[in-house]
């Protein structure tokens, strides 16, 4: 108990002798020790019925006879996940008095595996599922994880175009009625997602749902990998790979977010503050390793987050305990901070500003999913509660491809600026300000000209990227905290650009900053 509250196998005034970087490495090491043998316990007590049913046969006469482990092949578990599937397919069609139309089981098979009940038969298929490698999509010739999505886009599991063509030209032929509307969203339903409720509501614990969240984070892999085959023009695209039916994937997809959606919503989610002392060390090792947005430095780093003056808060499903869904790092400052170097001076005591520095998705199959706002909104009240004097909450987060974007900006203006200069004599070397920065009003022709002026060069775009390329560009030479006079000049347009670059731009009518 001691050894998990302090995070590590050493003790407590060990971890503090020893320097930040040694000391990082030791707490890494020791957090995820004690984690891996949180991890190894909890295996262990679902091990043995994997263990069991991969080493035990049963005969036509129901008796369990033993094997060899080593025939126990990985393409047998290939196998199992497809035909476990079938099974509850066709579980599912009976239980509703549906006539079965999937692969019913053969009237040879034993005994014992046709009285199998829901909870064992999902329970099983889950762990199989769960179990497989975590291949490259493409990087073996008969993955089964992809074999089993080509199962999922069917037609046997997938919605029938025949039965929805039948039945709208029916509609067609009469008057529109209550009962016509319900067949319709029936058929236009594909079975796969009712077996998906089927294998939530009968598979132990937390099993249906984790296979759901890895199953959504296998299908996104693929979808991105099949869109940057498609992008490359690569002779993967049209020879060797198979390029999987890129609709039915993401209508499969979004049928799974649109699940997970109701699983995960906020009046499920269990709200907790992680710290130091109290939180279980496997918990804080994830927060500690899956940290996206600022990577922990040090162990004092991690004492400092979790520390006074700061919080950290996550979410947690009740089928998932011990997995943080999303977590925030939040300072309490006496005023809006304007840098991460300010984060310093964070302090309980009068504060009136709470500033939302980091926010982490941990696992990649709930992406789409709502969860940091709702984070964020329920860190709000708790905050308010506990400190009533706050009065600004604000988020300090950087903006990812930012500069990347203005470089393409900037490139296309020049282009455009070539063409204009190749029309011009050859002593006249000006420029026309009033033909715009590529977008209008993003920036105008007195801006450019400030630039212009700023830089004195008739580059002067150029010079801006590079300037940008220095990570130590707005500071001055003289003071750590001080800003230089380059800075304070680019502000006015750098903050316009940024403005524009977070409110304007869109991809497919969603924001280019994923922050």
């Amino acid at each position: 108990s001691n050894v998990i509250k302090r995070g590590g196998c050493q003790p407590q005034h060990q971890l503090e002798q020893t320097k930040n970087g040694n000391s990082f490495r030791n707490f890494s090491m020791a957090i995820t020790s004690v984690g891996k043998i949180e991890r190894a316990l909890i295996f262990s007590r679902h091990s043995n019925s994997i263990l069991f049913n991969s080493t035990k046969a049963t005969s036509s006469d129901g008796n369990i006879s033993n094997i060899s482990p080593r025939q126990c092949t990985h393409e047998s578990k290939e196998n199992a996940v497809c035909k476990l599937f079938h099974e509850i397919g066709d579980r599912e069609l009976t239980d509703r008095d549906r006539k079965p139309t999937v692969n019913p089981p053969s009237k040879s098979a034993p005994y014992s595996v046709q009285r199998k009940s829901a909870t064992v038969l999902t329970s099983e298929f889950c762990e199989s599922y769960l179990t497989l490698p975590d291949n490259h999509p493409f990087s073996v010739e008969n993955d089964p994880k992809r074999e089993f999505i080509d199962l999922l886009m069917d037609e046997k599991y997938d919605v029938n175009e025949e039965s929805i063509t039948s039945a709208i030209r029916n509609v067609h032929s009469r008057s529109l009625r209550c009962s016509d509307i319900r067949r319709i969203r029936e058929l236009c339903t594909p079975q796969y997602e009712d077996i998906f409720h089927y294998i939530l509501g009968s598979a132990q614990k937390d099993l249906g749902v984790a296979f759901l969240v890895k199953l959504r984070h296998d299908i996104r892999s693929i979808i991105h990998y099949c869109k940057f085959l498609r992008k490359q023009e690569s002779e993967d695209a049209t020879g060797s790979h198979h390029i999987m039916d890129m609709a039915k994937l993401q209508a499969l997809e979004r049928s799974i977010q649109t699940i997970l959606t109701t699983l995960f919503r906020p009046g499920v989610l269990n709200l907790q503050r992680i710290t130091y002392q109290d939180t279980p060390a496997s918990i804080i090792e994830q927060i500690a390793l899956k940290e996206a947005v600022h990577p922990l430095q040090s162990l004092q780093d991690l004492r400092t987050r979790l520390g006074p003056g700061r919080r950290c808060f996550a979410f947690f499903h009740p089928s998932l305990p011990q997995s943080p869904l999303v977590f925030v790092h939040v300072a309490l400052l006496r005023e809006i901070p304007k840098s991460m170097s300010d984060l310093q001076y964070a302090t309980e005591s009068n504060a009136t500003c709470a500033a939302f520095y980091s926010i982490t998705n941990t696992e990649p199959g709930l992406a789409g999913v709502d969860l940091g706002n709702h984070l964020i909104k329920s860190v709000v009240q708790v905050l308010q509660n506990d400190f009533p004097n706050l009065t600004s909450f604000c988020t300090l987060s950087p903006i990812p491809k930012f500069r990347k974007w203005l470089e393409g900006k900037i490139v296309r203006y020049h282009e455009g600026l070539l063409k204009q200069q190749s029309k011009q004599d050859d002593d006249d070397n000006s420029f026309d300000f009033s033909i715009g920065f590529v977008d209008s009003g993003l920036l105008c022709a007195a801006e450019l000209q400030q630039l212009s002026d700023i830089f004195s060069s008739e580059s002067y775009l150029l010079d801006l990227l590079e300037t940008l390329k220095s990570p130590s560009w707005h500071t001055s030479a003289s003071g750590v905290n001080a800003a230089s006079p380059l800075a304070d000049k680019l502000k006015p347009v750098l903050l316009k650009l940024a403005a524009y670059y977070l409110t304007v731009e869109t991809h497919h009518g969603r924001p280019l900053c994923p922050a």
